[in-house]
This record gives structure tokens, sequence and C-alpha cells, in this order.
């Protein structure tokens, strides 16, 4: 998330959206652990405990895109349409549209959550601490390396989700289903985009062997120090 600079308010706001998405994020993953540890394998209830608060901190996330768009931010437009898209996708028309146990009550539905709460409490903190210029290098380094297991995770539990989604589909309408499998068959490339994307990132900010990882904040808006002393 690279910042534009200069704005003591958008500063103030991007610290607060931030800071509250990371809470968010966080109550899901600790409730999901919380009912995992009391029901064990039983899923009937998790929709219910951790439901609506999903829906509704991802639902927030439509923010970012709106960052991109009117420059409060410097990161690719695309990139968050297409994440925030496809998560949207997933908690209102599978998870809030079918009330099935198959959706929500099953594996799929634990994995993908773990996969997005892990991430995003990771990502979230880091850009609230690196708008405070709270450097963290633990969490840089996680911010740019759990990547590498959690999306295909996610992604593993997305489609599982829709893929149980897609025989009640059709009872709504003939065409869900089909817009259901349009979207499975576009995760590939879509996942290959974003994968490749943050294996770049990952090089320019944390860099090669012995390359200190602050160096690259500039590149992604990581520390207003970094940019002061750039300027």
């Amino acid at each position: 998330m690279a910042v534009t600079k200069g704005n003591g308010v958008v500063e103030s706001y991007l610290v607060a959206y931030n800071a509250a998405s990371f809470v968010g994020w966080g109550y899901v993953l600790v409730q999901t652990v919380l009912y995992l540890l009391d029901h064990g394998t039983d899923l009937s209830g998790l929709f219910d405990r951790i439901g609506y608060p999903l829906i509704c901190v991802q639902t927030g996330a439509v923010l970012e895109v709106v960052h991109s768009l009117v420059g409060l931010v410097r990161s690719g437009v695309l990139t968050a349409l297409m994440q925030v898209y496809s998560r949207l996708l997933l908690v209102w028309g599978t998870l809030y549209m079918f009330d099935y146990p198959e959706i929500r009550a099953s594996p799929a539905l634990v994995l993908m959550v773990f996969a997005w709460s892990i991430t995003e409490c990771v990502r979230y903190s880091h850009y609230t601490l690196s708008l405070l210029d709270i450097e963290v290098p633990a969490l840089l380094y996680l911010r740019y390396t759990l990547f590498y297991v959690l999306y295909p995770a996610g992604v593993t539990g997305e489609l599982l989700e829709m893929w149980a989604a897609l025989p009640h589909a059709s009872t709504i309408h003939p065409l869900l289903k089909t817009f259901f499998i349009v979207n499975m068959v576009n995760y590939p490339p879509v996942l290959y985009k974003l994968y490749t994307h943050m294996i770049r990132q990952r090089r320019k900010i944390l860099g090669g062997a012995g390359k200190p990882a602050n160096a690259s904040a500039e590149k992604v808006g990581a520390s207003p120090a970094a940019k002061k002393k750039k300027l």
C-alpha cells in the first residue's frame, strides 16, 4: 500500500481504516479458533459465530478499491479489484445466499477463513504500524512470506465453497451456476497474477542477501520516515 504523502487527514484516515480492519479480522480469527476449541469438528454453528462479522469486514475492503481509484494510495487498482471481487463473490454469493451445511459448515470454510484472516491480520497491522512510522522487521517478513502458503490455501477453500454451491445455484437461476463455473475457471490465471505480483513485491521489499528490509520502504509506502529521507 503506497500512500500518497502530504495530507495529514488522509494519513489519519488510513491509519484508522487499517487499524479497524485489523481489529475486524482479528475478531474473526479469534472467534474461529475459540469455536474450534469448543466444538472440535462439529462445524454446524461456525457460520452463526463468525458469518456476519466475516461478511462485514470483507465488504469493508471495497474501500481499498476506492482508495486506489481516488489516489489516496498508489496501489494498483486492478490488483485490489481482483482480490476484493473474488472474496465478495464468496461472502455474498455463497455464504450469505446459501444456507446449507456443505457451504456454511464445511472444512473448506475453515480453511478459507484461516487463510484470509491470518493474511489480513498481518497485512493490516503492517500497514497501520508503517503509517505510524513503526518498523517491525518480523512483521514485514511475514507480510511478504506467508502468502506462499496462505494464497494457495485460501484459493483451495474458495474453490471448494463455490463447488459446493453449484447444485444450489441453478435453483435460483440457471445462469448463476454458469456464472460460478466461469469464475472458477478464471481462478488459475488470477491466482498466477496475484502470486507473481507478491513474489515481485517480496523481491523489492525484502531484497537479496544482505539488503536491509527497510531499503525499499519507499516503494510500498511502508515508512513515512523513509519517504522523508528520500525527499
